[in-house]
């Protein structure tokens, strides 16, 4: 991640259930000159973050961390994953820690 969208996404950490809209975003973040420029400097640093599967937006253009970025823990499950739109495939496991103790406990 870029400074941007690390400042954004620690915006949006402190509004986890909220959409906020990149009229706000922009405002709160683009401190004086950025904002007076251009009042939707965060629109396409939002939409690369939504790509990437951070954020995720509502119908109106607004935004909001993703449930799972927010408490992210690790790996996901690649099944899981699969059926996700916009999850990134390299931060699952096909095999994880619990799947080799459960084995190892049953032998």
């Amino acid at each position: 991640m870029n400074a941007e969208e690390q400042e954004i996404y620690e915006f949006l950490k402190g509004h986890p259930e909220t959409f906020v809209s990149v009229t706000d975003i922009s405002k709160r973040l683009g401190r004086g000159r950025k904002f007076e420029e251009d009042r939707n400097w965060a629109r396409p640093v939002l939409r690369r973050m939504e790509m990437d599967g951070l954020v995720e937006s509502n119908p109106f253009g607004e935004y909001r961390l993703l449930a799972s970025s927010a408490g992210s823990s690790g790996a996901v499950d690649f099944k899981q994953a699969l059926k996700t739109p916009g999850a990134a495939l390299a931060d699952t496991t096909i095999i994880s820690l619990e799947d080799v103790q459960n084995a190892d406990a049953a032998s």
